[in-house]
């Protein structure tokens, strides 16, 4: 299973992107922001390509399994100097400490926020338990420059946004 996490904009204090599965959009993402020097708990995981496994959180598993949410959850493998990199839910930057959160992303708010994040992890977490093969992320970077002048979304932005219009929550 490939999962590709596409950073997009930045606003205020987070980064804003999209997760596709295997080609198929799947929800939106919220970290941290990228940096020159790493602050810990307040900076995004460096782009390339990692694998992911569902395993035990001693933070999160037990709130997790009560929520019906699973006790294993996403962990990305081998990210340099980072250690505890998970895929969960959260809504802000204040939430991710460097993780990565899934959610749906309002363009019109233009927020550093997500919401519905308890469904997008829900549906997130039954398709990677569900994996049959390894499930690796590649975390690729779009991010304009804030004084670059904006062109055409990629084609998945443009699609994310068509489905938040298109389909009523």
């Amino acid at each position: 299973m490939q999962l590709v996490l596409t950073r997009q904009f930045e606003i205020d204090d987070a980064t804003i992107g999209t997760l596709t599965i295997d080609g198929a959009f799947q929800c939106h993402t919220l970290e941290d922001v990228q940096r020159a020097t790493k602050i810990r708990g307040k900076t995004a995981i460096p782009i390339g390509t990692y694998t992911v496994e569902l395993t035990h959180s001693p933070r999160f598993s037990a709130s997790y399994e009560k929520r019906g949410l699973g006790s294993k959850m996403p962990l990305l493998i081998d990210v340099p100097q980072f250690s505890g990199v998970r895929i969960h839910i959260g809504n802000s930057a204040k939430d991710t400490d460097g993780c990565i959160l899934v959610g749906d992303w309002n363009r019109k708010t233009k927020a550093a926020k997500i919401s519905g994040s308890t469904p997008a992890y829900k549906a997130l977490h039954k398709l990677l338990s569900d994996a049959k093969d390894r499930i690796r992320i590649a975390i690729v970077n779009e991010v304009a420059r804030p004084d670059a002048k904006l062109a055409h979304p990629s084609s998945m932005l443009f699609f994310s946004f068509n489905r938040n219009i298109c389909i009523p929550p």
